[in-house]
């Protein structure tokens, strides 16, 4: 376990039968910008070229994340998704605080994850060419519970409320509750690897 010496000092203590074994180690900390700290980190991080070229090799789902604007649909494709617990149902999307969806999910504490399929890929990089006022207007939406749009030809969609939000870097790690799911019999997910959008089973771009 931790213990907080202060605001900036943490302990990372092991407890044994009732007492304390060792002290694996003092780990200092700094303040986020959320007023809240982390770890200093004790190594040095990697070239940031080089992570992203690192990065291009992680294939990945391609997402619509959906949220609302006064009413309106508003939303953004990304890739970092990912499961969080089973019990109960969660999950995670990592949102530029920079972005006009960011502040958009945080004030309505909803979004819905849209998981798009292999033969959505026009309407991806369409979807990324438009005015966010028309990136909504070319495939048939609907809603589930939270209000969110929800693509209906998605191989699934996970409309989630915010239950937990954490700053990382340029980002914020969003968790959201699953409150109400949808989804296709089948179909092949529509991937995002080395720069262009891939398909499972074919090695050129989709």
């Amino acid at each position: 376990m931790y213990l907080f010496l202060s605001s900036h000092c943490v302990l990372n203590v092991t407890l044994h039968q009732g007492k304390f074994e060792w002290i694996a180690g003092l780990y200092p900390r700094h303040p986020t910008q959320n007023g809240r700290t982390c770890p200093m980190p004790r190594f040095d991080a990697v070239p940031e070229d080089d992570f992203k070229r690192g990065m291009r090799r992680l294939a990945a789902a391609v997402n619509v994340v959906s949220t609302l604007d006064e009413g309106r649909p508003a939303g953004l494709i990304a890739t970092a998704v990912c499961s969080v617990s089973a019990g109960p149902p969660s999950l995670l999307v990592c949102v530029n605080r920079g972005t006009r969806t960011h502040g958009l999910i945080v004030e309505a504490g909803v979004f819905c994850v849209n998981v798009l399929a292999a033969d959505q890929m026009p309407f991806a990089r369409q979807f990324l060419a438009r005015d966010p006022a028309e990136r909504f207007a070319s495939c048939r939406w609907s809603t589930l519970a939270t209000g969110s749009p929800a693509l209906d030809e998605a191989m699934t969609n996970f409309d989630c409320e915010v239950s937990s939000q954490f700053s990382s870097g340029t980002h914020d790690i969003l968790v959201g509750h699953v409150v109400a799911m949808r989804q296709r019999e089948s179909g092949n997910p529509l991937l995002y690897f080395e720069g262009d959008y891939r398909h499972i089973g074919h090695g050129e771009s989709a």
